[in-house]
């Protein structure tokens, strides 16, 4: 009797989880793919002067139709990076700061008054870390 209660309550396969899960992309895919099949048929049987009020050439009607039914162009193409600085671009200023905070550690505090920052600022500056801006 215990075996039986407790094979109830077992959690299922974790194997049934991935199928049912590829089951629905699959069925997702096709279900998308029929539509644009047919959106696309639809758009072709439209005379030019419906294509001018919906805002569509022939042409495009055409590159669309020579494309795959499960292609809907519906991927999100992101936009390329900008290149940031190199590594050695990078490392040069991780250097550069730390020589920096380095000198403001042995300013004494007449000539941080003389530069307008505080003891208290300066202390904090000399100890943040090099990667740290």
């Amino acid at each position: 009797m215990l075996l039986r209660s407790h094979a109830a309550h077992a959690a299922p396969a974790p194997w049934l989880d991935i199928a049912r899960s590829t089951w629905r992309t699959t069925t997702r895919t096709a279900n998308r793919a029929w539509r644009n099949t047919v959106t696309r048929s639809e758009l072709a049987e439209l005379d030019d002067r419906m294509l001018a009020d919906i805002g569509v050439t022939r042409a495009a009607i055409r590159a669309e139709m020579d494309r795959f039914p499960w292609d809907d162009g519906s991927r999100r193409r992101q936009p390329p990076r900008e290149a940031g600085p190199s590594v050695r671009q990078r490392l040069s200023a991780m250097w550069q700061r730390h020589r920096s905070r380095q000198r403001i550690r042995q300013l004494d505090a007449d000539t941080l008054k003389d530069i307008g920052v505080s003891f208290t600022e300066a202390e904090a500056e000399a100890n943040k870390p090099f990667w740290r801006t």
